[in-house]
């Protein structure tokens, strides 16, 4: 067989697929050159070329070959014979060790191999297959030589380390040269190198130079290094849009984006943060333009609409979605751009499969999709290669809970001590004690604020504290209506909202509820009706980066950065004067489930004395309220995660994946997608039709304490062959999931 193989869909030889992969390579190293350096490993990169130049050569194996030709099925690893050919290398054993083991894991870890390959001792069955298909390469070697002999040209340094293997009697043993005593190591706590960020960045970059030239992109795209004049162009656009001017950059935008280091970035809602951290980015990108921007944010709502944002100025190619959701979410947009359902589901598979890769600059995210790499879930390796001396800009980190702020913060300290990232923490509303507890966990970061009587000029609201509960202000909420304002209502808990909306749903012209209740495709078509809407009666999902701007608010109390997020969804756009806020003092009969009570009543304490909310106040005010920082609860929820996270952290190393950390890591999400019942046989049609996207328009989530009792009451029932839970209560378009009402269209 003179003509080598690595893929047949499509075709490609095996020199072709190994230059292709070689081109990503030379990419990655011109554009991250920095990896050698966090790697703390001058050869590096050489060590990366060897790798990538001899991973697929165990394909020219005759049964792989025929694999290729006819379909007929090899059953063995082409990797475990590709690592052979490390003896052909004149380096040292620990080198030779790192190269072989990220050959042989290039598809699958450590302890998948010796579950299912164990090749060694001779005694083990496996060890005599391992020496057959060792022999298949022979009839081929003719063919192999021929690539072997590129690879002295494929070599850019001066003296290249690999010499011809000129028989395959000559290979090593991986499995046993390679994987058992890294195992050895690791099981014995006699942690090398390997087992830590060397080994972590080699496995990673292997396996990005082979997926991406899989999918046929061979260059690791760059940063914008015009950036601040597409944001220029942006913001001078929507200025326009908006009947108003662009005279330059704020004080604070332009101080952010003279800052080298980390950045501390505090000013008001709707005042420019998102264009003084990109600006913060572009300022402490490297002279290759290759560290990667990470945007994160705490709601998928938030996401999507950050995404679209900065897609106006970052090209496709460029920019990613990362979220629980993004698929759908993507694939969505393709079907409103009129692409056929098939055509859709295929970008939108490839797109999110280039964002997990390394090839994309910036990234739009939750903290959970950077998290899963710290939980050693498949593909980690690959995302602490791009995260390494990345730019992480964290959006509004005060919206979480103690639990995921512990995990939080003890990952950002772990990419910053060991990968060099750089921070830009942003807000308008965050806790002295937890901006001091960024600071010991990052270092130092330079304080940009907006002083205050800038600040001032974002003054747009009114306090007013309501005697009664939200029921009580409801007459007051339809005069508003009538006299043809736009009304939002927030409320704390879902079954709350429903109530309220059910009242008022018919006072108003256009009348919306937003909640986390609705299956995907029913939010997805509210949250682009809301522009329209009189009156949108919603929950915390209206708090943060929804582009809404109404008149006036009535809302349930809440802890006081929780009320600020409220707040800016009135009069965001400073176009009405000074607009009210109306705060009930009286809460509903769930409310102490989600918020500290004793938190609440400060809030409404300090808020009292307050007329016009002047945004020089609001950090005074939010300082006051948190005072003495976590409650005893809340700090014991914290100092226990943290440990937890910790101790986890120890036992994750490269090249072995973690099989039983998904499980951990999907109980931080805290909560369950479930189907109703009503919807099942459209969601199984869709499923049985692999139109995998569509079937997922009619999930919703319900929190992990629902789940519970809701299973206790029989309303939940899995379908185990698709591994989808649907529950048995009603579900309305408009109100969502009715979890107090059992359907009565089920048996």
């Amino acid at each position: 067989m003179s003509l080598l193989l690595a893929k047949s869909a499509p075709r490609e030889t095996l020199r072709e697929h190994t230059e292709n992969c070689l081109a990503v390579y030379e990419s990655l190293r011109e554009r991250m050159p920095f990896l050698a350096e966090i790697a703390k490993e001058p050869d590096f990169f050489d060590h990366l070329f060897y790798t990538v130049a001899l991973h697929d050569f165990g394909k020219a194996a005759t049964g792989f070959q025929r694999h290729l030709i006819d379909g007929t099925r090899w059953n063995y690893r082409h990797e475990i014979l590709s690592a052979g050919f490390v003896v052909g290398l004149q380096l040292s054993r620990e080198e030779k060790q790192a190269i072989g083991l990220a050959i042989l894991t290039h598809h699958k870890d450590v302890k998948t191999l010796s579950d299912k390959h164990p090749c060694w001792p001779k005694s083990n069955p496996s060890f005599r297959t391992w020496e057959k298909k060792t022999a298949e390469l022979e009839p081929n070697w003719e063919a192999l030589m021929e690539v072997q002999e590129e690879v002295t040209g494929w070599y850019s340094g001066e003296n290249c380390a690999w010499t011809p293997v000129s028989s395959a009697a000559q290979l090593m043993n991986g499995y046993r040269d390679f994987l058992i005593p890294y195992w050895n190591d690791f099981e014995d706590g006699e942690l090398k190198p390997l087992h830590g960020i060397y080994g972590m960045l080699l496995r990673g970059c292997t396996i990005a130079c082979d997926h991406l030239a899989s999918a046929g992109r061979n260059e690791i795209h760059t940063a914008l290094d015009n950036l601040e004049a597409s944001l220029s162009q942006s913001v001078e656009e929507k200025a326009k849009k908006n009947g108003s001017s662009f005279n330059g950059w704020e004080g604070f935008q332009v101080a952010a984006g003279e800052t080298a280091g980390q950045l501390m970035l505090s000013a008001p809602t709707g005042s420019g943060k998102t264009e003084a951290a990109l600006l913060w980015s572009a300022t402490n990108q490297g002279q290759t333009l290759g560290n990667r921007v990470f945007y994160v944010l705490p709601y998928t709502a938030s996401i999507n609409a950050m995404y679209n944002r900065l897609r106006k100025f970052v090209s496709d190619e460029k920019i990613g979605l990362l979220h629980g959701k993004a698929n759908y979410f993507l694939y969505q947009a393709l079907v409103d751009k009129k692409y056929t359902p098939a055509d859709a589901a295929q970008l939108a598979k490839l797109e999110q499969d280039l964002t997990r890769k390394v090839c994309r600059p910036y990234k739009v995210l939750t903290p959970f999709q950077i998290l899963k790499a710290f939980f050693g879930i498949r593909g980690f390796e690959m995302q602490f290669a791009e995260m390494s001396k990345g730019l992480f800009i964290f959006d509004e980190i005060h919206a979480y809970d103690p639990h995921t702020t512990a995990l939080i913060l003890t990952m950002v300290q772990r990419l910053r001590r060991e990968y060099d990232a750089k921070f830009c923490i942003m807000t308008a509303t965050m806790p002295l004690f937890l901006k001091q507890m960024v600071t010991q966990a990052l270092g130092e970061l330079t304080p940009v604020e907006m002083p205050p009587p800038e600040r001032d000029r974002f003054t747009r609201h009114r306090v007013r504290l309501l005697e009664g509960n939200i029921h009580a202000a409801l007459p007051e909420i339809e005069e508003h209506l009538t006299q043809g304002k736009r009304v939002l209502v927030v409320c704390n808990t879902v079954r709350q909202a429903q109530t309220v909306f059910e009242e008022l749903q018919f006072v108003g012209q256009n009348t919306k509820l937003l909640h986390s209740r609705f299956i995907l495709r029913d939010r997805e078509k509210i949250e682009k009706q809301l522009g329209n809407a009189d009156l949108l009666v919603g929950t915390q999902a209206v708090e943060v980066s929804l582009d809404i701007d109404f008149d006036i608010l009535f809302t349930e109390p809440a802890p006081i950065d929780a009320l600020i997020q409220r707040f800016g969804r009135i009069n965001r756009k400073r176009q009405k004067g000074i607009c009210d806020v109306c705060i009930c003092r009286e809460g509903g009969e769930n409310d102490s489930f989600i918020y500290s009570t004793e938190r609440v009543q400060r809030t409404l304490q300090a808020l009292a004395p307050v007329d016009i909310l002047h945004e020089s106040e609001i950090q005074n005010l939010i300082n006051l309220v948190y005072r003495d920082g976590y409650d005893e609860k809340e700090q014991e929820k914290f100092d226990k995660a943290k440990r937890a996270f910790e101790e986890l952290l120890q036992r994750v190393v490269p090249f072995i994946e973690k099989a039983e950390n998904p499980q951990e890591f999907l109980k931080l999400l805290k909560s369950v997608e479930v189907v109703p019942a009503v919807y099942e046989e459209k969601f199984c049609e869709k499923i049985e039709a692999r139109r995998y996207y569509e079937a997922r328009a009619y999930i919703a989530q319900i929190s992990e304490n629902q789940f519970a009792r809701l299973f206790r009451d029989g309303q939940l029932y899995e379908d185990k062959r698709l591994g989808q839970w649907f529950i048995k209560v009603n579900y309305d378009e408009t109100l969502g999931l009715l979890l107090d009402e059992h359907s009565t269209n089920i048996l």
